[in-house]
């Protein structure tokens, strides 16, 4: 009869064999030789668990002797921690007659465990009555090896964190680990089968058979391919691969490769080209505003100047075009110079503020005094629905306003397009914002030395009514006349000003400064009968400030019982349109109520004083102004040093400095003379 694998085991053990004319029985000796060539352990026992018969095999994997075999059990081939559950599967066999198998360890003569499959059959005599087993042991370590390589290769197709996948020759695939699955957002199980077009966009798969076609015409065995993975959602993971081609005895059979998100390092990237792109467009920038800051020294006139920074931005590759505007009475905005390729970008937003209720940067600019940047109009949210549109089919793409500013005043606005996006980015803006300082700075600066070195003036008188202006409602409440006597700019765009009030008490007028909001730092100076010199610091809007900001000369300021007059000398082409409407814009109930040239009379205090303005510094000078209108030059002293210095917020040793330095200057000038 035969074992359960086929193999042919010798007869009941009970019958007698047929001697054949040699005196050797032929079912022995067939029965001996396939014994000795079967490679595996073949082996037979009976019931007293006895070993019958085995072949050379045996004796090779074990290293015993077929005498030390003869004597031993069959339960001895296998560890004492396995010799229990053998038993019991050899009984089942015995009992119930049917073949098993079972995986175990036979052990050697040395202790060596080697990996074995064991296979039993029940034996049989004429009778049918079960006499013993026989079987076949199988040498399984190659097995397990690869059993084990397969479990470890499982365990890293799972746990790895890049994205494995195996397709066929149809580039289907053939499995996926879950990393693979989750990155597309699919179930594992939905992609077996699917095509890799499913998750692969044609210009990747394309790039991806180019590779392969290398790999099989060359000594190269991996290929790497940068790509977007297509997401169920349809988004995109950019992606890089490393795929290898499957061998088979047909020329292809499969891929196999390993994909890894690299999200976080393409942001890195695009992060580092970013600011390697912003460093390069600031330097590019400083370049501009250097030539500008030359070009600037050399302008006379206020309109020399705002076509000069259009005109330097606009011919720079950096920007389209450029313009600066002013407030119009209707809270519009006009524009006051250009310069660059418009394209019909500024047409487009004004008609948008005006059809759609939509206020556009340069107004906002204007308004708050805060730059406003625009670094993607097809995205931006708080641009107007016709504005985002229209710049889709344009160059321009981003843009910012930038109030020009000096102390209180706000000359305008500058308004610059770009067509990049993001190109006004923090930096950027900072950039900017220093410019608008700087031009506001030279506007002003051209408007005083006009006015300085004019033989004619304009002579502007204003009347303001509103009780919001500090000394207009004070002389209306206090029923006194407040005279200015001089205002002197001071620290942090404030203005220090010297107050002449009568008719009504010192005290009250100084408590009366101190509870305003646009004033602090208010003390007495001087006080006499029914008249004080009070001196404070403007710090809210003014048209004092105001005016001093346009470069005006205030000849005259007086407030009585509720009613202003102002009196200001400005240069001869000095645009007092913008400056009547800066002035309304904060006070609108202030008119004005006169305009004529005035001719300067020529003489020697003029030229005295021309000649000390250009022997001060600015610093020495406001020293020396505020120092006199303090009264420190009196005797005795209406203020102290240390009181003065305060009211410049400076410290007395620097009062000091610059004093000692002014008045030797005052001296040289005078005795030179």
């Amino acid at each position: 009869m035969t074992n359960t694998l086929g193999s042919p085991c010798r007869p009941s053990m009970n019958e007698p064999p047929q001697p054949d004319p040699d005196g050797q029985s032929f079912d022995e000796a067939l029965s001996a030789s396939v014994y000795d060539v079967f490679p595996d352990v073949l082996y037979a026992f009976d019931l007293d668990w006895q070993l019958r018969r085995w072949n050379d095999s045996l004796l090779e994997r074990t290293g015993y002797t077929s005498d030390e075999i003869a004597d031993m059990s069959p339960l001895e081939f296998v560890p004492e921690d396995e010799r229990d559950r053998m038993r019991a599967i050899v009984e089942d066999v015995l009992t119930n007659e049917e073949t098993r198998r079972a995986e175990s360890e036979l052990l050697t003569r040395d202790g060596e465990r080697i990996p074995f499959e064991f296979n039993g059959s029940p034996m049989t005599d004429p009778s049918g009555d079960v006499v013993g087993l026989a079987g076949v042991g199988r040498d399984i370590s190659a097995r397990k090896q690869r059993e084990q390589e397969l479990r470890q290769y499982e365990t890293l197709f799972e746990t790895i964190d890049d994205g494995v996948f195996v397709l066929d020759e149809e580039m289907r695939f053939v499995d996926v680990n879950q990393a693979f699955a989750s990155m597309a957002g699919y179930d594992r199980e939905e992609l077996f089968g699917e095509d890799v077009s499913t998750v692969s966009r044609d210009v990747d798969l394309d790039a991806a058979v180019r590779l392969s076609e290398e790999i099989r015409d060359s000594d190269r065995d991996v290929a790497s391919l940068e790509s977007r993975l297509v997401t169920a959602d349809g988004d995109f993971v950019p992606l890089e691969t490393h795929f290898s081609l499957l061998p088979s005895d047909a020329e292809f059979e499969g891929t196999v490769g390993v994909s890894r998100d690299v999200s976080e390092r393409k942001a890195r990237e695009r992060e580092l080209r970013q600011r390697r792109d912003q460093l390069e467009t600031l330097n590019r920038i400083n370049v501009v505003i250097r030539e500008l800051v030359r070009s600037l020294a050399t302008t006379a006139s206020r309109e020399e100047i705002e076509e000069t920074v259009c005109t330097h931005l606009a011919d720079s590759d950096l920007y389209q075009f450029a313009w600066i505007g002013e407030r119009t009475l209707d809270a519009d905005v006009s524009v006051r110079a250009e310069a660059g390729a418009d394209v019909g970008t500024r047409g487009i937003i004004g008609d948008a503020a005006d059809r759609e209720g939509w206020e556009r940067p340069a107004s906002v600019a204007l308004r708050t005094g805060e730059i406003q940047a625009v670094n993607d109009a097809t995205v931006d949210t708080e641009m107007s629905t016709t504005v985002e549109k229209f710049t889709r089919d344009l160059p321009v793409q981003s843009g910012i306003a930038v109030p020009l500013s000096f102390g209180e005043t706000t000359f305008g606005v500058l308004v610059v397009y770009a067509t990049r996006t993001d190109a006004f980015g923090e930096r950027e803006r900072a950039g900017f914002a220093a410019l608008g300082d700087l031009v506001a700075f030279a506007i002003n600066a051209v408007e005083s030395r006009r006015l300085l070195f004019a033989d004619t003036v304009v002579e502007l008188e204003f009347r303001l009514a509103d009780p919001g202006a500090l000394f207009v409602g004070l002389s209306d409440d206090l029923d006194c006349e407040c005279r200015l006597r001089d205002a002197i700019p001071a620290e942090d765009e404030t203005m220090l000003c010297y107050v002449e009030v009568t008719g009504s008490s010192p005290e009250t007028v100084l408590d009366a400064i101190d509870d305003a909001e646009a004033a602090d730092g208010a003390r007495i100076v001087e006080s006499g009968d029914d008249v004080a010199l009070i001196e404070f610091r403007i710090t809210g809007a003014s048209p004092i400030v105001t005016l001093a900001g346009h470069g005006a000369s205030i000849t005259r300021a007086v407030a009585d019982v509720g009613e202003a007059h102002v009196v200001a000398e400005l240069a001869p082409d000095a645009d007092v349109r913008s400056i009547v409407q800066s002035l309304q814009s904060t006070f609108p109930a202030m008119e004005l109520v006169g305009k004529r040239d005035v001719e300067r009379p020529a003489g020697t205090v003029q030229e005295f004083r021309t000649a000390l303005d250009d022997a001060l510094t600015d610093r020495q000078l406001v020293t020396l102004r505020a120092a006199y209108r303090a009264g420190y030059f009196d005797w005795p002293r209406a203020s102290t040093a240390e009181e003065v210095a305060e009211g410049l917020d400076i410290s007395s040793a620097t009062l000091h400095q610059h004093l000692r330095k002014a008045q030797k200057k005052v001296l040289e000038a005078f005795f030179a003379g």
